[in-house]
This record gives structure tokens, sequence and C-alpha cells, in this order.
């Protein structure tokens, strides 16, 4: 474990991208004009082995490099750049590239509900039982992640974002939505915010005595961007914000603190796991998440050292999920055969608490997919995938195991076909 001596004495700004060559700098410009960059010096300074940065996990996770783009899209903008056309025109050509990488996946934007007529276009209600609240001063991050789904939140001059202030309407449509019984404030990142003003929504919420909300949930990827933010040697806030989850807790409601680690490099230093325990000892509990990343941890060892560290730190393995189609989806999918493959390998070998996890799941347009097995039918001699529901916009349609194609080569739901079998004539296969 790597001892971090957190203070601002030793905490230090480095000029980070002296370490790269001149062209990785170029790149790197050229192309966060597209994908939304941001880092700390956090990250810099405690994350990243700037020795062999090129192949460096966190390194790949926060900095953009030219095969995030296609190659076509990389040339276009990197043309218009050279060649300095106007910042209209440079724009325009931007925007485009950025609209072809779908940057709403699963049609999200048909998540959004009404209340008394009126969308409430900071909120996200696509399962029963829970919504999303996307609150406007929680839509940045402390550092953005390379692969993020929700890009587009960084996005400006897209006019793409989910955000809103009003808490009120908010726990008014969840008063009138009784199936509803956990909120998530999402982003962005939440714990960008304040605890002051974080409190005031909490403080609606339960200002507004909603009987069906028992679940108060975070995600986040604050563990790993700025664990700071829950150290009170070294923020004035830390204690203040622990304190805030400890009056939720203690208020009857559950906390569930929904935390994104994508490789064990980012939990092996001392601010890290102390955050992890204080957080804990509010009360609240820890869920861990994270897509299958090629280049990043696309590999049974790094999910089974992933784990095994969560549990070892008191944290709950939760969902490991297919990369979703958006963004610079093309670096980081794999095919879905090999995750399947690799959850094999690196489930069957962790230890009992490490088995909580969901695995592998795609967050497709009518819910999270999970694929159960590969089998092989006797009847064709073919291979299918085997899937199910574990959230479904129709909570009917969960947990119903149903066949798909197997394709060896395919990265993503959609790619599949349906078919009819006969479950008696399948054979788990592996």
């Amino acid at each position: 474990m790597k001892m971090i001596t957190y203070n601002t004495k030793n905490f230090r700004q480095i000029e980070y991208l002296k370490f790269l060559p001149e062209e990785t700098r170029k790149e790197i410009e050229l192309v966060s004009r597209v994908l939304p960059f941001k880092t700390n010096n956090y990250v810099t300074d405690y994350l990243i082995d700037w020795e062999n940065y090129a192949n460096d996990p966190v390194f790949i996770l926060n900095f953009p490099n030219r095969e995030m783009l296609r190659e076509d899209d990389y040339q276009r903008v990197k043309w218009a750049w050279e060649n300095r056309v106007p910042e209209k025109e440079f724009q325009r050509v931007v925007n485009k590239v950025r609209l072809s990488l779908n940057p709403h996946p699963a049609n999200q934007q048909s998540n959004v509900p009404k209340l008394n007529g009126k969308p409430l276009n900071g909120v996200q209600h696509k399962y029963r039982d829970i919504v999303l609240f996307f609150p406007s001063q929680g839509q940045t991050c402390h550092a953005h992640c390379t692969f993020c789904f929700r890009w587009p939140q960084f996005v400006k001059d897209l006019d793409l974002q989910f955000q809103m202030r009003e808490i009120d309407e908010v726990t008014d449509y969840i008063r009138q939505n009784e199936h509803v019984h956990e909120i998530l404030f999402t982003g962005g990142d939440p714990m960008i915010m304040s605890p002051a003003t974080i409190k005031k929504y909490i403080d609606q919420i339960f200002k507004a005595k909603l009987d069906n909300l028992d679940t108060i949930r975070f995600g986040t990827k604050s563990l790993t961007y700025w664990p700071f933010a829950f150290l009170p040697d070294f923020s004035d806030e830390a204690e203040d914000m622990l304190n805030l989850f400890r009056q939720i807790v203690d208020g009857g409601k559950h906390l569930s603190f929904m935390a994104h680690f994508n490789h064990p490099q980012e939990m092996d230093n001392s601010a890290v796991q102390e955050a992890i325990y204080n957080i804990r000892q509010t009360g609240a509990e820890i869920r861990t998440q994270a897509p299958v990343l090629r280049n990043i941890n696309n590999s049974s060892k790094i999910w089974r050292d992933m784990w095994t560290q969560q549990v070892k730190l008191g944290m709950i393995p939760y969902y490991m999920f297919i990369e979703r189609e958006t963004g610079p989806y093309y670096y980081f999918s794999v095919p879905l055969a090999e995750i399947y493959e690799m959850y094999q390998h690196a489930i069957k070998y962790s230890g009992s608490l490490g088995k909580t996890v969901t695995a592998p799941v795609m967050s497709a347009s009518q819910g999270k997919v999970q694929i159960m097995a590969v089998v092989d039918n006797p009847a064709d001699g073919k291979k299918y995938f085997m899937m199910q529901y574990v959230r479904n916009r129709n909570v009917e349609n969960t947990y119903k195991p149903f066949f798909m194609e197997y394709d060896e080569k395919a990265t993503w739901f959609d790619q599949l076909k349906e078919v009819e079998m006969n479950p008696v004539m399948a054979n788990v296969s592996g």
C-alpha cells in the first residue's frame, strides 16, 4: 500500500505533461476538443506510474488518446485544427463527430418523466422503484473518465444535459409514484458538491416526509479521484460530509454509496482506504461497480483482485458492466463471449463475499441484461447466449431466461438476434 501524506504542504501540483512526448501532448489536446478531459493533482501525483504511462490503467482512464476517435474523425478534426478554421466552423466539425458517438445510449431521453404534464429534465425514471436525480451543481467531476457513458453531461454546447435544482418537484413526483422507494443522486458526480449544497437537498427530502422512500444513493467516482473529501485531517468540509451521511442514516434512510473502481490500483493507497473506513463508520454501505474496459481491466485476474480488495476493505461488489455503446466505445469494448469467459474465471476463484456481484450486465434500452451462460443446443449443434433482464422497464419481464444467437465477435446486445429454444434441450457450456 502506498502511504500518502495528505496535507497542503506536501500535496503539490506537478507538471504532468512534461513527462509526455510532444506528439502525445498534441494528440491529447486535439482529442480533448471532442471528448471531455479533466484531471487533478491527486490523480497525477499518486495514481499514475509516469515511467510506464502509456500502459498505466489510470493514465488511460483519465487521459484521452487518438485511438479513442475513429481515424477518419481524428483526421477531420486535426485538419480543421491545423488549418486554423474559424472557431465556429471548428466547433461544427467537432459537434458532428460528437453526435456520431451516440451521445444518449439506451434511449436515455425516453426516461425523463413528467410531473403534472411538465418534463422533469433533471430526472430519469426507467425502473419501477428508483428515480435518478441530476442536481445542477453536481454535473461535473473531480476528473473525467475517458470511457464515461455520460460524457454529454460535460459538453454544454450540445445542450444534451440532464439537470435541475427543483428538488421539491422531485419529491412531489416521488409522492405521486408510490412504488418509488429509492433516489439516486448522479451526474456528473454529486460528491463534487459541497456538504452544505447536498444538505439542502437532503433536508428537503426529509421535510417532504415520503413514507415510500427508504433508500438514498450517491453514484460517485470520488473515492478514486478525490478521497480527501472524506478525510477531516485534510479537508475542512470532510467532517460536514460525514455528518451528513450520519444524518441520513440516523433519520431512518438506508444510505448506499455507489463507488466506481475500474482497477485495483485505485485502491492501493492510504488516502482512499481511510476514506472508505470513514464512510463506513457513518452507517453507510459502499457498493462497487465498473464496466469491463479493453486496455484497462479486461483480465479475469484484475477483476478477481479488485473484488478481493473491495471485500477486504468492507465494500460490496455490486455490478460488473459491459461498456456502453457511446463515446470511444470501439476503443474500450470487448466481445461478449470473451467477457463472459473472463467473468467465469474471475468469479469461480473469488471468495464467497465477492460473489455478490451481478455480472456481466448490459444497460440496454429495455433494461439491464445479464449474460447467464453460453449453452450448447444438441438439436442443431450451435451455441447460444442464455440471458435475463435483472432490471426492466416492465418489472414483469425480469428474471425470465431467454436465448440469443451466439456471436463470438458481438460486443453489444443489439448485435444479437433472439431465438426460440427449448430450455430442456440446452446444456450449459464451460
